[in-house]
């Protein structure tokens, strides 16, 4: 089982947002409500969620909701249940805010249980600091301000739901990650790998090295699979292009006028730099293809040697096998990382920005 952390960007500005947004709300409310740090903690996490996941519509309305309840009530402990109602209230509305456009189903519902539960921790962070008895000498400004960041600071937890994933095989997830325009060749090789890490991981131990370094192996190839499907050659065919460059070759023989002709040799240039660059992508693609088939033989290879570890050591031959399966792991990992470190994108992306120019 596989504990996965995603979108660590939005998570990031979230977080910032959260803590910003309740410091400054705290601190414009200190002057008008002795509630300011609740209400700017509440504020300022509907905000930061905003900057991070969008609709803000449903998110300030889930907040206005929530800051209600806090209004009537007051900065303390006395009021017993009913306050302690309102607090539930109040930290229920927000929670169903933060997960709109989030996980749905099972998922979301227990998403919005644990991000209730940490607002409700935020919001007594922000009473312990206001209320404590070492605060109480501290001007009204500065309290405020920290009991709404601790706000802040808390409910940033109330977010990991949406990006932590439990996934019970990361090589079934990423195999229904790739893209369905996959190139054939490429999907059988992607094929051939995940039925190596069937088999690998029905004979070897969970822990074991090459257990490991085969999943792992596996995950990289699948993982270059997809980066491969998103460098797509577009524009004309190479006969498109030839085609193109004869009927420009010919005007500039016959053109009389120089400026003409200089329009004509520079839209020339710019059809040889795409030709270029499509020779340059057919290229990576052979290479990139070429190292796939590398990297899944020496899996095959390296899974041969791991499942049949076991018999070699009954065999009387342990040493011997575990000296070659240290070698031939060593080639998996070069070969992984001569895969990783492959790009055949760099072509597209100086097509994008130079041949336009040109043309």
């Amino acid at each position: 089982m596989d504990i996965r952390f995603g979108d660590h960007a939005s998570f990031h500005r979230a977080a910032a947002g959260m803590v910003g947004s309740s410091l400054l709300i705290g601190l414009a409310l200190h002057p008008v409500t002795a509630m300011a740090p609740l209400v700017g903690g509440l504020a300022g996490i509907a905000i930061g969620a905003t900057w991070a996941y969008g609709q803000p519509k449903l998110r300030m309305i889930a907040a206005v909701l929530a800051i209600i309840p806090v209004m009537v009530m007051t900065m303390g402990w006395a009021a017993g249940l009913p306050q302690a109602a309102g607090f539930v209230v109040a930290a229920s509305f927000l929670a169903l805010g933060l997960a709109a456009g989030g996980p749905r189903g099972v998922r979301g519902a227990l998403g919005v249980g644990l991000s209730a539960l940490t607002v409700l921790v935020a919001m007594w962070c922000a009473m312990r600091i206001v209320t404590a008895r070492e605060t109480m000498a501290w001007p009204l400004w500065i309290t405020s301000v920290a009991g709404a960041g601790a706000m802040g600071m808390v409910a940033v937890l109330a977010l990991l739901p949406r990006h932590l994933k439990i996934e019970s095989d990361a090589v079934l997830a990423a195999v229904r990650a790739l893209p369905a325009t996959l190139d054939p060749e490429v999907r059988g090789l992607c094929d051939r790998s995940v039925a190596i890490w069937s088999t690998t991981k029905g004979q070897l131990e969970n822990g074991e090295p090459g257990k490991n370094l085969v999943r792992e192996g596996v995950l990289k190839t699948l993982e270059v699979a997809c980066k491969s499907a998103a460098v797509k050659v577009t524009g004309s065919t190479e006969a498109e292009l030839d085609k193109r460059m004869a009927d420009l070759d010919q005007r500039i023989a016959t053109s009389t006028d120089a400026e003409a002709k200089s329009q004509y040799q520079s839209a020339r240039g710019a059809l040889d730099d795409q030709r270029r660059y499509r020779q340059h992508i057919a290229k990576g693609r052979e290479r990139l293809v070429a190292r796939m088939h590398n990297h899944v033989a020496a899996l095959e290879k390296f899974q041969l040697a791991a499942t049949g570890l076991q018999a070699a050591r009954v065999a009387s031959a342990g040493q011997v096998a575990a000296k070659q399966l240290d070698e031939l792991s060593q080639d998996v990992a070069a070969s992984g990382e001569a895969l990783a470190e492959l790009e055949i994108g760099e072509a597209p992306a100086k097509l994008e920005t130079e041949v336009p120019a040109q043309a």
